[in-house]
């Protein structure tokens, strides 16, 4: 038995290990081009992308190479009746279905790891390599598009070109707060990463706009903060934080709504002594419940990350689960018949039901757990398909 167990996990090794380096490098060439192509990143940007990327799809391709690579194996064995050969030793399916499932256990210990790594280094550090670029990724749009156009379209920046120091050519900016035109002959990009401010300095200005007036020179900075530029800094987003920061945050957040509940508490004793509360009280008491219901929302999203990490983590062993018995009873030596077909009902169950419990769940409609409905869904089936080739 023990030769038997190290035949399957070596082959299981092997095929593993080709199909993780395979596909992880291709999407991380299709990822570090998509952001460069998004961002119209400059290629010297472009190898400080490859770290944060890979981190970012390691949770894509592990799973995936996981089906991946007990399909294939499975596969063939049952195709060349290796399968029926150790049923007729006496050996059954669970005796050497057990080691891989156990493996694929750990895998997923791991995939929680590597999803939060993911989230923690990967997007964070995209995010950064984006925000230190930020000066040259705008020129490299200017130089592409001549056109830069600010979140909520509040500041639009358009240009006849750019030369080779990076200078803007007949730079035009329109400040739709201030409904104001200011055009020039040239203009200087500087960033100040320590204010988070974007400078322009425009030479030989003029403005054009209610009250505006005309200079034949001089220089006039216009000021953008950063976040209206690339607006891709979001550490307080739940989806974004580590699982030590969101215990934090969840703390904060309760704190802050029981201090909501507090003030209306107050409000409701000071109306109801005064007999006022259809008059002074009710415009603040309002508001209170206003910034609660926005506070229980960020609570929700909150306590859905956890599980949901846990569970999406956890989709490497419940992959293995279905796609081992699912390749043995099917009975074919062509592997890519059962990937899809374990792949198929993943597609069909796994991911939907995934993204129903969580929109469910910050929702507040649904219990955070709800998240790995996606696992157990998956779980039965694959307990199905253990009971038919113990069965037959």
């Amino acid at each position: 038995m023990s030769v038997i167990i190290r035949y399957i996990l070596r082959e299981l090794g092997v095929t593993f290990l080709l199909g993780f380096v395979a596909l992880t490098l291709l999407l991380l060439i299709v990822g570090v081009v998509q952001q460069a192509i998004d961002n119209h990143l400059p290629l010297i940007y472009v190898p400080h992308l490859i770290p944060p990327v890979f981190a970012n799809m390691s949770p894509i391709s592990l799973p995936v190479t996981l089906l991946l690579a007990v399909t294939v194996f499975f596969s063939r064995m049952s195709g060349n009746n290796e399968v029926i050969a150790l049923k007729a030793l006496g050996i059954p399916p669970r005796a050497f279905l057990m080691p891989v499932f156990v493996i694929a256990f750990f895998f997923s210990i791991i995939g929680v790891g590597i999803n939060e790594l993911a989230i923690t280094y990967g997007r964070q550090g995209i995010n950064m390599v984006l925000y230190y670029g930020t000066e040259d990724i705008l020129i490299e749009r200017l130089k592409q598009t001549h056109q830069v156009v600010t979140k909520n379209n509040r500041i639009t920046i358009i240009v006849k070109g750019v030369d080779g120091k990076g200078r803007l050519l007949d730079p035009t900016i329109m400040l739709k707060k201030e409904s104001v035109t200011i055009e020039a002959s040239s203009a200087q990009i500087t960033t100040d990463f320590n204010e988070n401010i974007l400078r322009v300095v425009f030479v030989d200005f003029r403005v054009v706009g209610e009250g505006a007036f005309r200079f034949a020179g001089g220089e006039r900075t216009v000021e953008i903060q950063l976040s209206e530029v690339f607006p891709i800094r979001r550490e307080n987003h739940p989806s974004d934080m580590g699982l030590h920061q969101i215990s934090k945050k969840q703390k904060n957040t309760a704190e802050q709504i029981e201090e909501q509940q507090q003030i209306i508490a107050a409000h409701r004793t000071f109306g109801a002594g005064m007999g006022v509360v259809d008059g002074w009280v009710a415009g603040p008491i309002a508001d209170a419940k206003k910034r609660i219901r926005s506070l229980q929302t960020l609570q929700n999203k909150l306590s859905v990350e956890p599980p949901r990490r846990w569970a999406t983590g956890f989709c490497c062993f419940f992959f293995v689960w279905l796609g081992a018995p699912l390749a043995i009873w099917m009975r074919k030596s062509d592997f890519f018949a059962s990937f899809f077909a374990c792949f198929v009902p993943i597609l069909i169950l796994y991911y939907p039901l995934l993204a129903f419990g969580l929109d469910q769940a910050k929702n507040g409609s649904l219990p955070p757990m709800c998240v790995w409905t996606a696992n157990v869904v998956i779980g039965f089936i694959g307990l199905w398909f253990l009971r038919q080739i113990h069965r037959y």
